[in-house]
């Protein structure tokens, strides 16, 4: 079960998830996009799902981006976007001959919607859980999934002069209350979303080495990052512990009168063998870069540009 993890404060909000796709405590992908950027008429959001991935010919990823792509009319507004798509998922976990035979306990599903909603003209932090096994009234994870879909919504105070969020769902239980605070104190204190993605991801590869994980965390990440400026884009990045020459970008969905499209399966690798890597894992500044290039990893992938 992926660990999808939202952090946000005043500048942005930051969405990480792994890219593990995993059976039985026994991974079956490492690179598996399960996150995506909803932009409708009212809000920018990162999305990412944790949970039932495949079955048979079902598969999450196909399911939550057509869903999402349908719902946008008439008004193309995230309140009745996530209302529809709450709809169209236990309607579809009913109904989908692939799903119904699956076990209640093998049918649980979660998805995240985090980043910015324009209020009355006001862009506010915002966080959306889509779940058929949360409930949100007692605050506690079930063992098994509910026939329905329920959507807990939370959103920043309007007295709140530096509100932050840190919000988490799937394979959560080898987060300590320290990490917690670490990354509060580092989206208190305003340091830029660099720093704070490089302790996240710090620490969900210590998550995932910790056995509380079940091996389902990856430690192939995705990071998406939606600024509380609407007029700045929306950025993404893509870490991983191993040298790669292909880096991954999440889905993209545009639900406007005018922008009607959904954007899936974006990878991005050199056509010439003499590239160099495009990720490579994080090492101390002064060792040599993993990527091979005899440079000081400060002074190649390293660099700060």
């Amino acid at each position: 079960m992926t660990l999808i993890l939202a952090l946000g404060n005043n500048d942005q909000v930051i969405q990480i998830s792994d890219r593990r796709l995993s059976a039985n405590g026994k991974s079956v992908d490492e690179e598996s996009n399960k996150s995506g950027v909803l932009n409708c008429l009212n809000s920018r959001l990162a999305f990412g799902y944790t949970g039932l991935a495949e079955c048979g010919g079902f598969t999450t990823q196909e399911w939550l981006l057509k869903a999402l792509h349908n719902p946008g009319e008439p008004d193309f507004t995230i309140g009745e976007i996530l209302e529809r798509l709450k709809l169209d998922a236990t309607d579809t976990f009913r109904t989908d001959p692939f799903l119904r035979a699956v076990p209640q306990n093998h049918k649980k599903l979660a998805v995240m919607f985090s980043g910015y909603i324009n209020l009355n003209g006001t862009w506010k932090q915002g966080c959306a859980v889509l779940s058929n096994y949360h409930d949100f009234e007692r605050n506690i994870a079930l063992d098994i999934a509910e026939q329905e879909f329920q959507i807990n919504y939370t959103s920043a105070k309007g007295d709140e002069l530096n509100p932050t969020l840190i919000q988490r769902v799937g394979s959560w239980r080898a987060i300590s209350e320290s990490d917690v605070s670490e990354l509060r104190g580092m989206l208190e204190s305003g340091i830029p979303s660099s720093g704070i993605i490089g302790k996240a991801n710090q620490q969900f590869r210590s998550w995932a080495e910790n056995p509380a994980s079940g091996g389902a965390i990856g430690k192939q990440l995705t990071s998406i990052i939606v600024p509380k400026d609407p007029v700045v884009p929306v950025k993404s990045s893509y870490s991983s512990d191993r040298v790669k020459w292909e880096t991954y970008l999440p889905s993209m969905v545009f639900l406007t009168p005018t922008q009607h499209m959904t954007l899936d399966n974006i990878s991005v690798k050199p056509v010439d063998k003499s590239t160099a890597p495009m990720s490579v894992p994080k090492v101390n500044k002064n060792a040599p870069c993993p990527c091979g290039s005899k440079k000081k990893y400060k002074n190649c992938h390293g660099r700060i540009d």
